[in-house]
């Protein structure tokens, strides 16, 4: 019986810290993907550039998750930059971006 307690006293601790899990905060995901995107664009291991390309990628999709968009309408390339969306922010529609 004290077996069967100590194991199941387990499985709720090991449920209890997953759940625990914070998720990443804007900050730590503009940091991720400025890292990213920066190796992105470098050079070097094509397999190293590869991965970080779609890990730019995945981390962009939840800054836009997090009402985040990238540049503003009419803006030149070298000055986007990630901000809170607004009304002349540039939104990224994956739905239509998948459907093209």
């Amino acid at each position: 019986m004290r077996t069967a307690l100590a194991a199941l006293a387990l499985v709720v601790a090991a449920g209890g810290a997953q759940a625990q899990q914070q998720m990443p905060t804007v900050p730590e995901l503009l940091t991720a993907e400025l890292k990213a995107a920066q190796t992105c664009d470098g050079t070097g291991d094509p397999a190293i550039i590869h991965e970080q390309c779609r890990l730019r990628d995945r981390v962009s999709g939840r800054l836009a998750q997090a009402g985040y968009c990238y540049g503003r309408k009419g803006q030149s390339q070298e000055k986007k930059e990630w901000h809170a969306c607004q009304p002349d922010s540039i939104y990224e529609d994956d739905i239509e971006a998948v459907q093209r």
